[in-house]
């Protein structure tokens, strides 16, 4: 949802004034930015300064569980979470809070179907796991490649948001603040490796936090409490869990939430490199479960704030909503509509919102420039390159690679001039790649007879269906095709009066597989893969599981494979002795 509430976020000059900001939110803005080079110059500057490729891209495996967990929950809440969700809840009703429980069943499924076998094999790369399985270069390299291209996208969107937010309430233009955030980003990632950027992480999260405690306090005092807030939150029909309908046209319902949300989340976080490179930085099995468990619980009290905060927007503007009177253009600038009303005459709150914004956003650009670095130099300089590197030339290696895809991201952003459609481009396109991924990695460890001819048709099957699909049904929004309708809103409080702004609607022309909800995407990609993979793989010869390691399969299904395979216990000494991730890799087919 953070992506779909993030594409209408952006024009905002009609709703805050300029020079709102006086000198206590500058420094607040500064001290976090601060904070976060001094963290990166300490772990880049003092000690071992990162000399090794293993300390800078996994901490030494010494990292402790509190920290990994709250640099998780840092990395997939982002700036755009913030400021999207709540506008979501406050136009479209509480439904999409029931993926809370999308995400309870995510943790069970990565911490006992996905995360034994990375923890087993001792990838240093999610993505070596592909060429381990099925013995082939070319699964690995094509699910690197969607990986870096996703994250060239996403990361200027990351950072373009809360500079164009911090543009409309200061004399500031984007255009000189974007860059010099992203290079106090790229000095602290380079610099001080994974170690900094989960320390930075957990700093930056309690900013966030803060700045949500803040708006949950203070406007719930300025509404007169927490029963006039679900008074009328259920008197204006917000508040809505158990919409059981099964049509998958509709925006939001308990089966998409749930559902769709599990394989959203699953998809990113059981396989995505941002997350198991955080996974395999702690000691042990046991200590990144507990990681996940943490990270699942952090993540719901974020989704739980943020919808609450949605519907004390709702209990505030009940009389006068700022959408239907033309005060703000979309639900995405409701937030920062709220805080300025609620916060704007206290020194120095507005400074922290806009820091939690900042905050949320730092987060998420360092874990995608550290773990894409690691990826071009495990995925594809050691995967491709003759030359070897000894671990300090790999560990200067990737903080060149840190440092210029940050540069290239930085271009992008600048480059960004009709911002509209760009971002609904790219959100399309960071869209397609979850469920992807997702598939890729499941038809890995679900089906031991797959092979990698199944698993590339597989991909690319879903890359191109999903991207048509995606699209299409952007090309829709943009023309004004599709919408859908928001719940009913009040303008008999306003002053002067106004006229409600009517509500656009869907051309019921437009093609339905356009109009599929967004929640459903992750997992039409993830089943074509799975299906398309299995059938190509029947045809072309499948696999016998007897050629693989039972390592590389799921727990369960490992289990199942044992009882036909006399020499399991041999197979998994072999594994265990096997040795560097280097070598694991060396022993699939290379092209």
């Amino acid at each position: 949802m953070a992506w779909h509430a993030l594409v209408k976020y952006l024009p905002m000059r009609s709703v805050l004034s300029k020079d709102l900001f006086g000198w206590a939110d500058y420094l607040v803005l500064v001290l976090v930015l601060g904070v976060s080079l001094l963290v990166g110059l300490y772990y880049g500057c003092c000690g071992s300064r990162q000399s090794t490729d293993g300390e800078y891209l996994l901490g030494n495996k010494e990292m402790r569980m509190l920290p990994v967990a709250i640099s998780l929950i840092a990395g997939y809440i982002s700036g755009i979470t913030l400021l999207g969700t709540p506008g979501d809840i406050y136009s479209y009703g509480t439904q999409y809070y029931a993926i809370i429980l999308g995400i309870f069943f995510m943790s069970f499924a990565i911490n006992y179907l996905f995360l034994p076998v990375f923890t087993e094999l001792g990838v240093k790369s999610s993505y070596e796991y592909l060429q381990v399985r099925f013995r082939h270069r070319a699964v690995r390299t094509v699910s690197a490649f969607i990986f870096i291209f996703d994250e060239i996208i996403t990361i200027p969107i990351y950072m373009y948001v809360p500079c164009l937010a911090l543009e409309q309430v200061t004399t500031l233009s984007r255009m000189w603040t974007a860059p010099a955030v992203m290079l106090v980003c790229i000095l602290y990632t380079g610099l001080g490796g994974l170690k900094a950027v989960v320390w930075t992480d957990a700093i930056q999260m309690c900013i966030f936090c803060l700045s949500l405690v803040l708006i949950f306090v203070l406007g719930t005092v300025s509404v007169g409490g927490f029963g006039v807030v679900f008074t009328a939150a259920h008197e204006g029909g917000r508040l809505e869990l158990f919409n059981v309908d099964l049509d998958p046209l509709q925006r939001t319902t308990l089966w998409g939430a749930v559902i769709g949300g599990f394989m959203y989340w699953t998809g990113f976080n059981s396989v995505n490199q941002t997350c198991v490179q955080r996974y395999l930085s702690v000691p042990n099995l046991r200590t990144a479960r507990r990681a996940v468990w943490v990270f699942s619980a952090g993540v719901v009290g974020i989704i739980t704030f943020c919808t609450y905060i949605g519907l004390l927007m709702y209990a505030y503007f009940q009389d006068c909503d700022p959408l239907a009177a033309g005060i703000v253009g979309t639900s995405d600038q409701l937030l920062a509509h709220f805080v300025m009303r609620v916060e704007g005459k206290l020194p120095g709150l507005p400074g922290l919102f806009m820091a939690g914004v900042f905050a949320a956003a730092l987060s998420s650009i360092s874990v995608s420039l550290n773990s894409t670095a690691g990826v071009v130099l495990d995925d594809f300089w050691r995967s491709y390159a003759s030359r070897s590197l000894t671990d300090t030339q790999a560990a200067v290696f990737a903080k060149a690679t840190c440092a210029a895809f940050g540069f290239v991201c930085v271009g992008l952003m600048m480059a960004m001039q009709n911002v509209e459609y760009i971002i609904q481009v790219a959100m399309t396109l960071t869209g397609i790649a979850a469920g992807t991924q997702f598939g890729l990695f499941s038809l890995g460890m679900f089906n031991p007879w797959a092979n990698y001819k199944g698993a590339i048709v597989g991909a690319v099957t879903s890359l191109l269906v999903v991207s048509w699909l995606s699209v299409g049904a952007q090309v829709m929004s943009m023309e004004g095709r599709i919408s859908y309708p928001r719940l009913p809103t009040n303008v008999t409080g306003c002053d002067p009066p106004v006229v409600p702004t009517p509500q656009p609607t869907t051309d019921p022309t437009v093609l339905s597989l356009y109009r599929v909800s967004y929640l459903w995407t992750a997992s039409i990609g993830w089943l074509i893969v799975m299906i398309v993979g299995s059938l190509v793989s029947v045809v072309t010869g499948p696999d016998s599981p007897l050629d693989s390691k039972l390592a590389v399969f799921s727990p369960p299904v490992a289990a199942l494979l044992r009882r036909g395979r006399p020499d399991a216990g041999q197979d998994a000494a072999a594994a265990a002795a096997a040795g560097s991730t280097v070598t694991l890799a060396e022993k699939g087919t290379r092209l």
